[in-house]
């Protein structure tokens, strides 16, 4: 059977961004009707949706101590939801064209349901949010395959939280007419997590949450088995998928996480946006008196034509300048493993969670030999994506998602600042709440093109 391509999925993509109509124009705040600084926070006048706060850290790390941000408050749990269901030619997943302000092209692949609470209770008084019976209806709309709450990104988020699901649907479900949602078997997916700026960072991190098994072919061997006996990176790992979960430094890596949280010093404050030390506010933006320092806030007009509003003014974070998130891998023992690293951010409930192995951006910090040797000749990149960061929040935020296998001398002199697992262990993980960071999930789901 020939191998599956993207190519359909990203001829449906470019026919949903040409008709999306989507305008995306920086006003001044005072134009932005809806939203107002109140007692030094940005909020909408329903008090719904979300605001942005300033946030200072008192105590922490020495990267964080003294940090000054604006930060998002959404504390409301959003469900993002993948509609999967059997084919004649294995798993099919309902893939939803989502077009958001912040976006690279506008609209990119998202979950089959991707809403807010502010959202699918319809506080915008726009169009119902198409299938949420899925997903807030318990039993009798379909299978439950995954649920698991997840974190958005912990630098600009704060305490957020979505529930990350999949459900399976019989044959006769009727899905929403609209081009705007397109049936997709599992191998034309796992191809399309290749390519830059296709899959959003919430249908990557479902991906990553869901049953790997859902993006495997028809034949029923497992993820990864098709690299059975083949060489290569995808049959390392496989075999780093069939190790045993005692095996696989799941126990370890956990415990050192609990120890970080448990001994960390992070302490934070509200600050009025106003007074946000080393930052100042005007009409048009709220930005670090730093130059090229990120993020920065602005209000925007938006008109879509294929959102439940069309028309409808708020502020984004933006980013100047291009992000990096690399998942480091070499063979240890004989088996591929991954380094997650304890990241420490002042947006986390829990105070960390892991991240991948190196991060960049404001309020992260990497030693310089963990950069020189992922920039060093003998590293190997196995794939490299760009994507945007959450359009609905963020504009402008692209970051490079990277896989880079270090030879194993290498990878020794790293220390053990963080924590060695096999991808059974990443797998094992992505399935518990709050282990694995928003953009350690991304650098997962780009594994999972080869699953």
């Amino acid at each position: 059977m020939p191998e599956p391509s993207a190519n359909a999925i990203a001829r449906w993509l470019a026919r949903c961004r040409e008709h999306s109509g989507l305008v995306v124009e920086h006003i001044p705040f005072s134009q932005c009707l809806e939203w107002s600084f109140v007692d030094g926070v940005l909020q909408h006048s329903t008090g719904r949706f979300f605001s942005v706060v300033g946030l200072h850290c008192d105590d922490g790390p020495p990267h964080l101590k003294g940090l000054a941000l604006p930060i998002i408050d959404q504390p409301e749990i959003g469900i993002l939801g993948f509609v999967v269901r059997r084919g004649k030619a294995g798993w099919e997943w309902l893939l939803q064209a989502k077009t958001e302000p912040g976006n690279i092209g506008g609209t990119q692949i998202g979950p089959s349901v991707q809403a807010t609470q502010s959202n699918y209770l319809r506080v915008h008084g726009g169009r119902p949010t198409e299938m949420i019976e899925l997903f807030t209806d318990g039993a009798g709309m379909g299978r439950r395959i995954a649920d698991v709450e997840q974190s958005e990104q912990g630098d600009r988020f704060l305490g957020k939280y979505n529930r990350n699901m999949v459900v399976e649907v019989p044959p006769q479900f009727k899905a929403p007419v609209q081009d705007a949602w397109q049936w997709f078997q599992a191998g034309e997916v796992r191809q399309a997590l290749a390519q830059d700026f296709m899959f959003n960072t919430d249908a990557r991190s479902v991906l990553c949450c869901a049953d790997w098994t859902l993006l495997c072919d028809a034949d029923g061997a497992g993820p990864f088995a098709v690299w059975r006996h083949q060489g290569g990176f995808g049959e390392q790992l496989l075999q780093s998928f069939e190790v045993s979960l005692p095996a696989s430094g799941h126990a370890a890596a956990v415990a050192k996480l609990i120890e970080v949280r448990e001994t960390c010093a992070l302490q934070v404050s509200a600050v009025p946006l106003q007074a946000l030390p080393g930052w100042q506010c005007n009409d048009w933006a709220i930005e670090c008196e730093q130059p090229r320092t990120d993020p920065v806030v602005r209000p925007f007009r938006v008109h879509s034509a294929d959102r439940e509003v069309r028309h409808w003014c708020q502020p984004l974070l933006t980013n100047r300048a291009e992000g990096r998130a690399v998942l480091v891998c070499t063979r240890r023992d004989g088996v591929l493993q991954f380094l997650l690293h304890p990241s420490v951010e002042p947006g986390f409930t829990e105070r960390a969670q892991f991240g991948p192995s190196l991060l960049t951006g404001l309020g992260h910090a990497n030693p310089d030999a963990l950069v020189a040797a992922i920039d060093a000749c003998g590293a190997r990149a196995h794939l490299s994506v760009r994507q945007s960061d959450e359009g609905g929040r963020f504009k402008d935020s692209v970051a490079r998602y990277e896989i880079v296998e270090l030879p194993t001398e290498a990878a020794e002199q790293l220390g053990n600042s963080g924590a060695w697992v096999t991808l059974s262990a990443l797998r094992a993980m992505s399935s518990e709440r709050s282990l694995l960071s928003n953009e350690l999930r991304s650098c997962i789901s780009l594994l999972l093109h080869w699953a």
